[in-house]
C-alpha cells in the first residue's frame, strides 16, 4: 500500500537487519554465469561488492568519487557492451555522506537493454522520491526502521511479479537467504520460514500504520522541511556542508568538523546534551560528522539541536 500499491509488485519480509535482505536479494537475483554490474559511490555500494564477492560472483564495478553521482554515459556504456551482465545494482540514499543517487536515469538504462534492476533503498524508502514503476525498479531493499521509523531487526524486498518469475530458475545459493523461499513460505502459510522478531513484526505493522495514516508524501515533505531548515542553521552557525544542495538527501547532513575540534569532543559535548552525532565512515572518518533528521523529531527537537550546536562550537573557540 505503501511503496507500490497497483499490485504489480509483491513483497517478503526477513528477520534480520537491512544488509540480511540486500543479500538475499543480490544472492538470489543472478542466474549461472553472468554478471552484476555494481555501482559504488560509498560504504553501502561497497557493501553490495562485498556481498557478490562473497558468493564469487562475475561482477563489474564503477566507482566513483564519495561526494559525486555515478557517470550515466558509462553505465550505458557498460551495460550496452556487455550482455552478459543481467543485475545492475545500486543504493538510493548513501548515507556515507547523504547523497542521494539517480535512480530513475539508471532505471531507464535498464529498462532499455533488458536488465534487471536491484535498488538499495535501505535510507529512501518513506524518505525520498521514488515510484518503483517510473523508475523501473525490479527489485527494491527496505527495512523497517530508518524512515518507516520501526524497530531494527526487520527487512523487507520489493519484487516486481514477472521478475518472480525468472528468479525461480536460479538455483538457491542460501538457505536462510533464498528469497524465493522465504516469498513462497510467506505467500502459501502466511509465516516465515525461520523463527520470526515477533515484537518487531508487531513494531513495523505498528510503523506502517503510522506511515500510511500521515501519507508518504506528507512524510517525505516533513524531512526535506526539517533537513532544509537544519541546513541553513548549521551554515548560519559557521558549519560547512560537505556536498552541495543538488545532490543531497532529505534526511542525512554530512558537515566538515571545525578545524579546531576533534569529532570525539563534539560527539561527547552533545552526548551530554541529550543529542546525538554520527561519525563519517571510512576515509571520511576523520573529517566529517553527520546529522540525521529520520524519525518522529519535532520542530522543538531542531531547534534545541541548532542551539546546543551553536554553543559548543562557541565554547570550543
Amino acid at each position: 500500500q505503501a511503496f507500490a500499491p497497483n499490485g504489480n509488485y509483491t513483497t517478503t519480509i526477513i528477520t534480520g537487519s537491512g544488509t540480511a535482505s540486500l543479500e538475499a536479494g543480490v544472492c538470489s537475483a543472478l542466474s549461472e554465469g553472468k554478471k552484476i554490474l555494481i555501482i559504488n559511490n560509498g560504504v553501502y555500494g561497497d557493501r553490495i561488492t562485498r556481498i557478490a564477492s562473497a558468493y564469487r560472483f562475475n561482477k563489474v564495478e564503477l566507482k566513483y568519487d564519495w561526494c559525486e553521482q555515478p557517470n550515466l554515459e558509462q553505465i550505458e556504456d557498460a551495460v550496452s557492451k556487455d550482455s552478459d551482465i543481467e543485475v545492475v545494482a545500486m543504493v538510493h540514499h548513501e548515507t556515507t555522506t547523504g547523497l542521494l543517487n539517480s535512480i530513475h536515469e539508471v532505471g531507464e538504462i535498464t529498462n532499455k537493454y533488458n536488465r534487471t534492476f536491484l535498488l538499495d533503498s535501505i535510507s529512501g524508502l518513506g524518505g525520498e522520491e521514488i515510484n518503483l514503476i517510473n523508475d523501473n525498479v525490479d527489485i527494491c531493499i527496505g527495512t523497517a526502521n530508518k524512515c518507516i521509523q520501526g524497530l531494527p531487526g526487520l527487512s523487507f524486498i520489493v519484487i516486481k511479479q514477472d521478475e518472480i518469475k525468472r528468479l525461480r530458475n536460479i538455483p538457491p545459493r542460501s538457505l536462510y537467504l533464498n528469497l524465493i523461499a522465504q516469498l513462497d513460505e510467506q505467500e502459501e502459510k502466511g509465516e516465515c520460514p525461520f523463527t520470526p522478531s515477533v515484537h518487531t513484526f508487531y513494531a513495523f505493522e505498528e510503523a506502517l500504520g503510522e506511515l500510511l495514516e500521515e501519507g508518504v508524501q506528507n512524510r517525505i515533505n516533513r524531512y526535506r522541511k526539517a533537513s532544509s531548515y537544519l541546513r541553513d542553521e548549521f551554515k548560519r552557525i559557521g558549519l560547512e556542508l560537505l556536498l552541495p544542495g543538488e545532490l543531497l538527501s532529505n534526511t542525512i547532513t554530512a558537515l566538515h568538523l571545525p578545524t579546531n575540534m576533534t569529532y570525539a569532543h563534539l560527539h561527547d559535548s552533545l552526548k551530554e546534551r541529550g543529542f546525538i552525532i554520527y561519525a563519517g565512515q571510512g576515509q571520511l572518518n576523520k573529517k566529517i560528522f553527520r546529522i540525521a533528521n529520520m524519525g518522529e523529531i519535532s520542530m522543538e527537537d531542531l531547534k534545541s539541536l541548532i542551539k546546543n550546536l551553536q554553543e559548543v562550537l562557541e565554547d570550543s573557540k
